[in-house]
């Protein structure tokens, strides 16, 4: 009868730990690593042939940069968000970074393209930090975009794509990139648009600098959401509970 009464609370005490620790662990997909640090330097160019050809050409030359500096998991579970310091070209702030589009949830900025953005018939989600959403999202928007007559898609490598197009009426040539680095963060956004002989061209170039952060668990000391404290108390708890029983 004792037997069968340590067997319960041992199931019991298994069952509990698993039932607490699985769902956090599933929610966590990021490759990336608190400690973490991020910077996207941007460039839009954008020149326009003065059409009449006086010379009065339209050129300029905008730079941008958003930086991110990864301190902890954030959410009510402690997984779903990169939380950190964002400094966005300037203004600095604490905020989360998950999910953030490039252009940073503000479609009507000037860096949005108008290919590569979430706008239009061809919408093409492209994320900073991503755990499924280049395979859910980004990648399935790019192979989309290219069933229009004018574009075509290709795979370079993994979480290397393009989308290349000629098209007439205007005539013009379009050149798109985007690459992920191993730990699916944004790493390189090419973006040109040119129209007739050089007449008009616009172009978007976004590059990454990264510095890997410490892994945690499952790869460390910790498991997210859940402190290393806790974790050895409840396994204290229940070999407690082990040892009680055994003496009665």
């Amino acid at each position: 009868m004792k037997k069968s009464k340590l067997k319960i609370s041992l199931v019991l005490i298994s069952l509990t730990l698993l039932v607490s620790i699985r769902p956090v662990l599933a929610v966590n997909q990021y490759a990336v690593d608190p400690g973490a640090q991020f910077r996207w330097d941007a460039t839009k160019y954008y020149f326009m042939k003065d059409g009449l050809g006086l010379g009065n050409d339209l050129e300029y030359t905008h730079n941008y940069f958003l930086e991110f500096d990864f301190t902890s998991w954030g959410g009510s579970s402690g997984t779903e968000y990169l939380y950190g310091t964002i400094n966005n070209n300037g203004t600095v702030y604490d905020d989360e970074i998950s999910h953030a589009t490039y252009y940073f949830g503000t479609p009507s900025q000037s860096w949005v393209t108008d290919i590569i953005d979430t706008s239009g018939p061809y919408p093409v989600h492209v994320y900073l930090v991503c755990n499924t959403e280049i395979d859910l999202t980004t990648k399935p928007d790019l192979q989309y975009a290219g069933t229009h007559p004018d574009l075509t898609f290709n795979e370079i490598s993994t979480y290397n794509y393009s989308l290349t197009g000629s098209f007439s009426a205007p005539t013009g040539t379009y050149l798109g990139k985007i690459e992920y680095n191993s730990d699916k963060v944004l790493k390189y956004v090419f973006d040109e648009l040119i129209i007739g002989s050089n007449d008009i061209i616009e172009r978007y170039i976004w590059n990454l600098t990264y510095t890997a952060g410490t892994p945690t668990s499952p790869n460390g000391d910790t498991i997210p959401g859940f402190s290393i404290v806790s974790i050895i108390s409840a396994v204290t708890i229940g070999v407690f509970i082990v040892i009680k029983k055994k003496k009665l």
